[in-house]
């Protein structure tokens, strides 16, 4: 078995991913030999000179697991064109950037748990978790400086909408009525983006033309807006005290998920009942209930059509390249349906 595979079927199992998703995780490492283990590799290498603790930060959240898709989709995006050589630095680019940013949102949100760990500022501090940020997206900067303009722009747009996403998160902290527009507009800034990056800077490294590198930005687009949608689905998953901790802290936090701003389309009463479990009212009761509405008035349904809605369109986008290598094409659309359907 190959290192790159090995590693993948490690975080599979630690995941617990279902048996289609770790299937197509199976393919894609099949595809990419060697290089996720560099990848790997690099990550952990590229906060080893930081002072302690950072280091230390930065090591607790890369070990905690996380299913390296966006690396995953960087390389392949390039080998799609080309195998001539592997984007290991934009790859670890799009990791390092995804885990500064959740550093900065559990303080931002003052979140207690990451991965199923305790988040890395209650092992530490804020200042601590918020300096480890820090040092991973200056390890970013120091990366892309070292390469063609052209991947600084797309960084900088890149990290541009990572901030703007989470200005407009904050901006709805004191209310509970988000529109499915501002979701959208959120869930753009905040995720999508990043996959865009991943996937577009790994055909640009590849060689694709401006025609075939926009269909892959609009791959990662839309995959990364369906990764979301599903994760606000599975958010439902949890058993009732983890669902009401976490639905307490979604409100309290500001962050209306699909499936929440969906039944309050339909259903006036869970307005109120979100404005309560705001306020901190018997929480659990009001958690439960809310969680009782989304599921009758079909919002978790809702979610997963808009869902595959989306997959269906980056699939759309993949029909529309002209790669030299078809294998990866078919890795990637069987990879999208599976993070459709996955299960965790």
């Amino acid at each position: 078995m190959s290192k790159s595979l090995s590693v993948l079927k490690q975080i599979s199992d630690e995941q617990g991913l279902d048996s289609a998703t770790a299937e197509a995780i199976d393919s894609v490492s099949l595809l990419l030999d060697e290089g996720l283990a560099k990848i790997e590799d690099a990550l952990f290498d590229s906060t080893r000179q930081a002072p302690k603790p950072v280091s230390e930060i930065a090591d607790y959240i890369l070990d905690a697991g996380g299913k390296r898709i966006r690396p995953a989709l960087c390389m392949l995006g390039a080998k799609a064109f080309s195998s001539a050589s592997e984007p290991i630095v934009l790859a670890t680019v799009c990791e390092l950037l995804h885990n500064a940013t959740l550093l900065h949102d559990d303080v931002i949100d003052e979140g207690d748990v990451r991965r199923g760990k305790p988040a890395s500022r209650m092992v530490w501090s804020n200042a601590l978790s918020i300096l480890g940020g820090d040092y991973m997206l200056m390890r970013c900067v120091d990366y892309i400086a070292q390469m063609d303009a052209v991947y600084t722009q797309r960084f900088v747009e890149t990290l541009k909408a990572l901030i703007e996403g989470e200005i407009i998160q904050l901006r709805f902290r004191e209310t509970v009525n988000t529109t499915q527009d501002d979701y959208f507009e959120i869930v753009n800034g905040k995720t999508s983006s990043l996959f865009s990056f991943a996937t577009t800077t790994g055909a640009m490294f590849g060689g694709g033309d401006e025609k075939n590198v926009g269909y892959f930005g609009k791959f990662g687009h839309h995959i990364g807006i369906s990764f979301q949608l599903i994760d606000d689905v599975l958010d439902f998953d949890s058993d009732s005290v983890e669902l009401g901790k976490n639905l307490l802290a979604d409100i309290s936090q500001g962050k209306m998920t699909l499936p929440v701003i969906l039944a309050a389309e339909k259903d006036p009463a869970v307005v109120e009942l979100l404005e309560q479990l705001k306020a901190g009212e018997q929480t659990n009761r009001y958690a439960s209930e809310i969680a009782v509405k989304v599921a009758s008035t079909g919002a978790l349904e809702a979610t997963r059509t808009a869902a595959a809605e989306h997959t269906r369109l980056s699939i759309d986008a993949l029909n529309g390249v002209s790669a030299s290598n078809s294998a990866v094409i078919s890795v990637l659309e069987q990879l999208s349906l599976s993070l459709l359907h996955r299960t965790r």
